[in-house]
């Protein structure tokens, strides 16, 4: 009966943590066969990162030790070595998985038994964290894009719904910790009218070059991380991006910046990656405009007619396969010169071909920015009025395209 009880009273241990500013203190109250004694355990400072060094001290009740008490981190790769009496040092791994780590005292009694007992005092280990410059580690394939949106690199559809934004982790600085990412994406049709905008939240970070751990990781921060539970190990690599539909001749916009959500340093405009794409389109379009137009000569003017200020024509736009950008010059067929688009009679309003000259659609193409739907130019048309003469005209318009 004797032996139980004793065995049992070996087990049982209790720890008192004391905590300070510069130090962290615990005492454990070892109770073995012969005797119980104190023992408190001191280490240097309350968080360890990796690399650093670990300063523990132990100090004993016992004067005359009966015992032999040794501290042990359970930590691989880490073996804390003797200073002095009742001091140890150890230096913390870099690669260390950050987290919480007992101290754990080996005892070996003067009979030669041998206990360990596991305290609650506890070695916290954190990791570095910092945000680094996205474009050192954060590419797009299969193209890369354009900066500036108006050199939007133009793509296919198939294209475009392939592109993925990669991290070359590698190429993320050591001891940067974990990288928290926005990704946005944003389709933008030609007229301005924003069509779409995607966001996602994912995470990457330097690889260990151990599969095992960098997945261990992966769940330890994804656990961490709330609002990125539902990202999966691929996207600590790539991530491809969601499209619903992809209008002909839209903008694309790929934004990748940190989550400035996650507090990690300060907020940094620069530190982002964007670029823009083009979807490939039709490179003939036809549309619908309504102009005021202004006659500037008539080839039988001695032919008298009224002129109204209002034109309505079906047009026709040949579209640059690259730029995206419209040829200035446009063909249409409608109405000209009526007071309402469907206003023809007798004397007044015709019928009209035009070959227009839209000069707000040339400085397009020059990259200058303007208002999309509204045409300003110079306009020959070969006009036909009930009961006169056909002519041809020239003219000033000013017209609104839907």
């Amino acid at each position: 009966m004797l032996k139980p009880v004793l065995a049992e009273l070996m087990l049982l241990y209790m720890i008192v943590a004391v905590s300070t500013m510069a130090q962290q203190k615990s005492t454990t109250l070892i109770r073995s066969t012969l005797e119980d004694e104190s023992i408190g355990i001191t280490v240097d400072r309350p968080v360890y990162f990796p690399g650093d060094t670990v300063r523990l001290t132990i100090q004993r009740e016992d004067k005359e030790r009966t015992a032999t008490i040794t501290p042990v981190l359970v930590i691989d790769g880490v073996k804390l070595r003797s200073t002095g009496r009742d001091a140890y040092i150890a230096v913390i791994p870099p690669d260390v998985t950050p987290g919480s780590y007992h101290v754990f005292l080996r005892i070996v009694e003067d009979a030669g038994r041998r206990f360990v007992y596991e305290t609650d005092h506890v070695l916290e280990i954190e990791e570095y964290q910092a945000v680094d410059q996205l474009a050192k580690y954060v590419t797009i394939v299969p193209s890369e894009g354009s900066a500036d949106p108006q050199l939007a690199v133009t793509l296919d559809r198939d294209q475009i719904r392939s592109l993925q934004v990669v991290f070359r982790r590698d190429s993320i600085r050591s001891r940067m910790g974990p990288q928290f990412v926005r990704i946005r994406t944003t389709v933008q049709l030609r007229d301005g009218t924003i069509h779409q905008t995607f966001e996602r939240r994912v995470l990457t970070f330097r690889s260990h070059g151990n599969r095992e751990r960098d997945r261990a990781m992966f769940v330890q921060y994804r656990t961490a991380y709330g609002v990125y539970a539902a990202i999966s190990t691929e996207e600590l690599e790539r991530v491809s991006l969601p499209f619903d539909s992809l209008p002909g001749w839209a903008i694309v916009k790929v934004n990748v910046e940190p989550d400035y959500t996650i507090k990690i340093g300060a907020y940094d405009r620069f530190n982002s990656v964007t670029r823009y794409f083009r979807v490939r389109g039709p490179t003939i379009e036809i549309g619908f405009s309504l102009g005021i137009p202004k006659v500037l000569y008539d080839t039988q003017a001695q032919d008298t007619i009224e002129y109204g200020h209002t034109s309505a024509m079906v047009r026709f736009y040949y579209v640059s396969a690259e730029s995206g950008n419209r040829f200035p010059v446009s063909l249409g067929i409608g109405t000209f010169g009526v007071y309402s688009p469907i206003d023809v009679g007798a004397g007044r309003g015709g019928f009209a071909t035009s070959l227009f000259l839209d000069l707000v659609e040339l400085t397009r193409v020059f990259n200058i920015a303007s208002v999309r739907k509204i045409n300003v130019g110079l306009e020959l048309t070969p006009f036909f009025s009930i009961g006169r003469k056909p002519r041809v005209l020239v003219d000033a318009q000013v017209s609104f395209a839907l």
